[in-house]
């Protein structure tokens, strides 16, 4: 199976560009990066989400998603001690036990 990564970033780019307030299409965005191994874009989409977040009315959910994504890519850059702070953040905003297992391998 081949993987449109360039596809991907294009048709995320394109929902934030009609809703930037949605926090999925960031967090998306930052898996097709996470899994294109480009790990400080990961973290800048991810970024984005929180920014979101932090305006006012968020969603805990996509919160913690954006939070554990950008752990994981922080993990993957060798910066441990700050995915592990990120992932118990993210945990503080939703006890998600994909967040935990993430948290465990760090």
């Amino acid at each position: 199976m081949k993987k449109k990564f360039e596809e991907a970033l294009a048709a995320y780019s394109e929902a934030i560009a009609k809703d930037p307030e949605e926090i999925t299409f960031h967090t998306n965005k930052a898996a097709v990066y996470f899994e294109m191994k480009n790990y400080d874009a990961c973290i800048e989409s991810c970024d984005s989400g929180i920014e979101i977040a932090k305006k006012g009315n968020y969603d805990y959910v996509k919160l913690s998603k954006a939070m554990a994504r950008k752990a994981n890519a922080l993990t993957q850059q060798g910066k441990f001690d700050e995915g592990i702070e990120l992932y118990q953040k993210a945990l503080i905003e939703n006890q998600d036990h994909a967040i935990k297992m993430g948290l465990q391998k760090a």
